[in-house]
């Protein structure tokens, strides 16, 4: 009977230690539960986190102005380059043809308009030898009225001959018939030099223009040189030499070394964050490597509104979703102890409240 006690003591004992424990796991998940609940209603972290968030960094699209093909490419995948470092040279033959077009038609331009200025030069010489040569005449017109006047009234008093009469008359006519010529030649000398100046600025405006033609074939030859426009890592590559690039092709993108990180908050969470707040960004892709960061600016729209495709909540099926609004946020490091960086990455953030 004493061994059977014993046991049965044995047993009582360890149903009970097993049902405190239960009682106690019990309380424990009651307890987890209700805080759980509670956390629903308020919040008690003392940050503001998401996961969805990315690193970002500005992209620059290096466009071809110029068609032609590929004759050197100079840069590799992956490759940093300075800003106006070559990437490219396509064949240039057919553009230094139409500079070459282009200077000739200048030289012609340039050189109507000096024979112009010449003829303008010698039309002024003209105008002012007929000048003269009227006012000649008018001084042998007032000296031949004088001695016709004197004749006439000499013949009247048969001082003088009727022969010698009449080549003063004859004179006199003369005299005014050189003198009209003199003055249609003056005339239509004015006219040609008035012509001649019409002329010469629209000489000069072709001038003018036929130097605007080679400075733009001359523009359009060094687009044949494809340089970088700034700092930065070449992205892929994806030409060859001997391949045709066409005006406004996409030929390489460089990505800057300055990044970020947006992050999408919910709309819920956004009137908690503040611009200069402290941020920890974990990176996914390092073993979850944390950086330091601050909130610099928000967008104006949610994610939604910049979609290329916006949703329409006006057909009648509508669900309320919670929306995410864009958040920038800087790394406080340094650029160099951000290179193994890269953008496109995943992060998670958190920020203090």
């Amino acid at each position: 009977m004493s061994e059977e006690t014993a046991n049965n003591e044995a047993i009582q004992n360890t149903e009970k230690k097993r049902n405190t424990i239960l009682t106690i796991l019990s309380f424990i998940f009651l307890l987890a539960g209700g805080l759980w609940i509670l956390s629903l209603f308020f919040d008690f972290s003392r940050y503001e986190t998401t996961n969805n968030a990315q690193v970002d960094a500005y992209m620059n699209y290096i466009a071809a102005r110029a068609t032609g093909h590929i004759t050197t490419i100079k840069f590799e995948a992956n490759q940093f380059v300075h800003q106006g470092d070559t990437l490219l040279i396509l064949n240039d033959e057919e553009y230094r043809i139409k500079v070459k077009q282009a200077e000739a038609d200048l030289a012609i331009a340039e050189g109507n308009l000096h024979s112009l200025q010449q003829t303008i030069i010698t039309s002024g010489s003209n105008q002012a030898a007929t000048q003269a040569k009227l006012e000649g005449d008018l001084a042998d017109l007032e000296k031949a009225q004088k001695d016709y006047e004197r004749f006439k009234n000499m013949y009247a008093d048969s001082a003088v001959t009727r022969n010698q009469y009449d080549q003063v008359v004859s004179k006199l006519q003369s005299t005014k018939a050189y003198l009209k010529a003199g003055k249609n030649e003056l005339l239509a000398s004015s006219s040609v030099a008035k012509q001649s100046l019409t002329n010469l600025e629209a000489a000069r405006a072709t001038v003018t223009r036929k130097q605007a033609d080679l400075d733009a074939a001359k523009l359009q030859l060094s687009y044949t040189i494809i340089k970088a426009p700034i700092d930065g890592f070449v992205g892929e590559r994806n030409l060859s030499v001997g391949d045709l690039v066409s005006t406004n092709q996409v030929v390489a993108s460089i990505v800057l070394k300055q990044k970020w990180v947006t992050a999408n908050f919910k709309e819920t969470q956004v009137e908690r964050i503040k611009q200069g707040q402290e941020v920890t960004i974990t990176i996914d892709a390092l073993d979850d490597k944390e950086f330091k960061g601050k909130v610099v600016g928000f967008s104006p729209a949610t994610g939604a509104k910049f979609s290329m495709v916006e949703p329409d909540n006006s057909t009648g099926n509508f669900v309320k979703i919670t929306q995410r609004i864009p958040v920038k946020i800087v790394f406080e490091a340094s650029a160099e102890a951000l290179e193994e960086v890269k953008p496109g990455m995943n992060v998670t953030v958190e920020v203090k409240k």
